[in-house]
């Protein structure tokens, strides 16, 4: 278990939920970017996917750190339907929402991506400009909405670095179950991240795991971020 990253990003989450002075990335107004090509398939740990459908995982209760083996269940061609045992999985819709704290970090001010069904990869590079400071990041996901059950994941795929007395990153191919830290993170100001030194790859750097059951079916959504810019903070390729 990675203790020092975990505790790094769920602070950063209670912190900013619990702060209300600025909207942070709730904005009346962003520019639209709209994904229309199908996200690549995406190869899931199978204890991620286990608890993305919800089964029973000794010792995978409560917010943790886990590594897995890859399975072979992701997004891909289609309408993207699934079968896992008696439940319908549904590749679902999700939205990405990148806004300035502090001006000019970001080449336009908020910024709101619609990502295709299943959800898809966004690349840092092309939306930042090379300045420190912080800048937000709020994903809403409307299939929560009157959900049974709901899980939000995270799978690092950035290397762990020191930076003066602190960790940063997780590791490759950690699984963090986020789940409540993130929703109160997003009914508040979001996750805010800092470009100083590229901490904000080594938070955002992996994939967030989206999925939230009703009835028979469950909707599940991807959500990526690169920057191809500084691979060297990232996990080798598969």
């Amino acid at each position: 278990m990675n203790q020092p990253f975990v505790l790094f990003i769920l602070s950063a989450l209670v912190f900013v939920s619990g702060c209300t002075k600025t909207p942070g990335y709730h904005r009346e107004e962003y520019k639209t970017i709209k994904f229309e090509d199908v996200p690549p398939d995406l190869k899931i740990p199978t204890k991620a996917w286990d608890m993305l459908s919800f089964k029973a995982i000794e010792g995978a209760h409560g917010e943790h750190a886990a590594a897995g083996g890859e399975g072979g269940h992701g997004g891909g061609e289609g309408e993207g339907k699934k079968e896992s045992g008696n439940k319908e999985i549904v590749f679902a819709d999700v939205s990405v929402f990148l806004v300035d704290k502090n001006p000019g970090i970001l080449k336009d001010e908020a910024l709101k991506f619609e990502l295709p069904r299943g959800g898809g990869e966004i690349d840092l590079s092309q939306y930042l400009n090379n300045r420190q400071g912080s800048f937000y990041v709020g994903f809403e996901f409307p299939s929560f909405t009157e959900a049974k059950q709901s899980k939000v994941l995270f799978i690092s795929h950035a290397r762990k670095r020191k930076l003066g007395e602190s960790v940063y990153g997780a590791g490759c191919n950690q699984i963090l179950d986020i789940t409540t830290k993130f929703n109160l993170a997003m009914q508040g100001e979001g996750l805010k991240v800092n470009t100083t030194r590229e901490r904000h790859i080594s938070v955002l750097g992996g994939t967030f795991l989206f999925s939230a059951e009703k009835g028979d079916t469950i909707y599940v959504a991807q959500v990526s971020f690169v920057d191809p810019e500084h691979t060297n903070l990232f996990c080798e390729a598969p």
